[in-house]
């Protein structure tokens, strides 16, 4: 169950920026994550209002995109999404993985200081 390690460090982050940039409050996390990290949305979420009670992210919504897997040919540079192992447009077993291994914070909403 590593949502919960992932909750924290995404919690430790968050409350690092808070501080440098002084917002009043975190209203909102997005995510984007690929699948092959593995994660699983609501335990994520679950593990994140746990993380969070009791510091400054308390009651912060977190909302997580899920990346899909995606491959380009390195024979003819085709692009695709299926999780085949053979290039769609030309057969070839040579491809290099672009996207599903995405862990990235991808927006904060945050109430300012007045």
């Amino acid at each position: 169950m590593h949502e919960v390690s992932l909750a924290e460090s995404i919690v430790n982050a968050l409350i690092q920026m808070q501080e440098e940039r002084r917002w009043k409050s975190v209203v909102e996390v997005r995510l984007r994550i690929g699948v092959l990290r593995q994660v699983f949305p609501d335990i994520l979420s679950f593990a994140f209002s746990t993380v969070t009670r009791g510091t400054a992210l308390e009651g912060a919504r977190l909302v997580v995109e899920d990346v899909p897997l995606s491959f380009r040919c390195r024979d003819c540079g085709t692009s695709w999404q299926e999780e085949t192992a053979l290039c769609p447009a030309c057969g070839s077993i040579h491809r290099d993985t672009v996207a599903g291994m995405e862990l990235d914070i991808e927006s904060v909403e945050v109430e300012e200081q007045s």
